[in-house]
């Protein structure tokens, strides 16, 4: 039967052979009479779900666990202990540095040549009657304006390549920032960004110049005033060495490794300060329907007082070596004049006589 219609009449095995309908509803009724079959295999799927379950389980404990590496705001990486003199070095890398550091070194050398003779040519001809005031002050002056035109060399030296050093550097950053990855923005705040396109790019133009061309300029003037004050008193490097020492030992083992890391520590602390004030600007509207401008300003202040310790703290380690190195200039200054006092008389005279 069809639709309430008799369709065929015949025996049940003609049936199943040569009727459509009569084979569907044998296959419908099979089915429905295999329950256990049903219930076992429903088993092993519950069974399998269990078993899969445990392996996600399991995942996601170890997600977890490595949650704090994958996390979406990464946190500051900052530079631990002595790293030498690798960052100078690429520093001098960039457009020529090497050279112009050598012209540096030697405009300085003629500069401070130029000041010893200076010196020299006034000490030996001040009482020389064989020499008139004239020439005396001519010669002088001549030698000063000279000094004078190598200081001003030196000058341009530092100031003109550091500008142009910077911008090799500033063009590298700013091609990282527009071909970095979006995930890089979303895993850093912007305040980092900004703290190290706008404050580390200031030190790398203004500060490091000047650094890198004082240091040199200093070595150099101590080295070549020391060799000046040994030639006429040796005696005095039985002072200046242990002093020399001493100072090397103080600042390359207590204040270098102090400053590095207040330097560092001040660095990463800016750029929390830059991310709060971003976020307090562009959330305003929200923080004041919430009536969280207190919050806020509390935390700002606190992110402030955290950025300006470190500074603090540099500029204090900064005033306790000077300190130190001060006194032992000064040991240095008063053993040469006691030893000057104490040579036998005219071992050295102001001027000669001709």
């Amino acid at each position: 039967m069809s639709h309430g219609q008799i369709m065929h009449a015949s025996s049940y095995q003609e049936l199943l052979v040569s009727s459509k309908q009569s084979q569907d509803l044998v296959k419908a009724h099979e089915v429905s009479t295999d329950i256990p079959n049903v219930k076992k295999r429903a088993y092993n799927v519950g069974k399998q779900f269990e078993r899969d379950a445990g392996v996600i389980h399991g995942m996601a404990k170890e997600s977890i666990k490595s949650s704090a590496s994958d996390q979406l705001i990464k946190t500051e990486e900052r530079e631990i202990g002595d790293t030498g003199l690798k960052p100078y070095l690429m520093y001098l890398g960039q457009n020529k540095g090497y050279i112009y550091a050598s012209l540096v070194a030697i405009t300085n050398i003629i500069f401070a040549s130029g000041q010893i003779f200076q010196n020299s040519w006034l000490a030996a001809n001040v009482q020389n009657s064989c020499v008139s005031k004239l020439n005396l002050v001519l010669v002088y002056t001549a030698i000063g304006f000279g000094s004078i035109i190598f200081l001003l060399s030196r000058a341009l030296l530092v100031v003109d390549p550091g500008l142009w050093t910077s911008r090799p550097l500033f063009a590298q950053l700013l091609s990282a920032l527009f071909c970095a990855p979006m995930s890089f923005y979303h895993s850093t705040p912007l305040g980092r960004i900004l703290s190290r396109v706008s404050s580390d790019l200031s030190i790398i133009d203004l500060d490091l110049p000047f650094t890198v061309s004082f240091s040199i300029c200093a070595t150099l003037n101590a080295y070549i005033n020391l060799s000046v004050l040994c030639f006429f008193t040796w005696q005095i490097l039985l002072v200046a060495a242990p002093v020399i020492i001493m100072a090397v030992k103080l600042q390359q083992r207590y204040y270098l490794a102090s400053s590095k890391e207040l330097m560092r520590i001040n660095g990463t602390t800016k750029s929390l300060v830059a991310n709060h004030l971003g976020e307090s600007i562009a959330g305003a509207v929200t923080i004041r329907a919430f009536k969280q401008e207190d919050r806020f300003f509390a935390k700002s202040l606190e992110l402030i007082d955290n950025n300006a310790s470190p500074s603090f703290h540099c500029f204090a380690a900064t005033e306790w070596l000077t300190q130190r190195l001060e006194i032992m200039g000064a040991a240095i200054l008063s053993s040469s004049a006691l030893v000057i006092t104490l040579l036998p008389s005219g071992t050295y005279s102001p001027g000669t006589r001709c």
